[in-house]
């Protein structure tokens, strides 16, 4: 799973987004080239620092990308607590949250449109009168 978010990753560092990620996630970014990470210690390690929870409740993280991956019986229960924590702490404080590979890599293509040029505005009214098909 983690290979499969490096490009992710690496795009929004292109568009400007700082990246932060915990040990294992910044250490394979690290291996891919993808340098200047911020790496967060997990919530349960609170007396780590830097940790996800201060982030979160300080605010500093805009966005949340995170993406279940199976593991290991033993790994599972330990990482899927930590996981709902970061999703529910992110839904409390408001905080947008990816929770899928296809709608971050969807994510990213927007960005990177938005960020090719100026983005072109229009009413509904001639939206709808510039589609080929109109059902009403």
């Amino acid at each position: 799973m983690k290979k499969s978010v490096i490009p992710l990753a690496m795009a929004l560092r292109d568009l400007g987004f700082r990246i932060y990620a915990t040990e294992h996630t910044a250490d394979a970014f690290k291996r891919a080239g993808l340098n200047l990470i911020t790496v967060l210690h997990k919530i349960k390690e609170a007396e780590k620092k830097p940790n996800i929870l201060d982030y979160l409740l300080n605010r500093k993280i805009n966005l949340v990308i995170n993406i279940t991956a199976p593991n290991s019986d033993s790994q599972k229960a330990e990482i899927l607590e930590d996981e709902y924590t970061i999703r529910r702490l992110a839904v409390e404080f408001n905080i947008p949250i990816v929770t899928t590979l296809e709608l971050a890599s969807a994510l990213v293509k927007v960005l990177k449109y938005r960020a090719a040029g100026e983005p072109i505005i229009r009413s509904l009214n001639e939206y709808i009168d510039s589609l080929p098909f109109k059902y009403w």
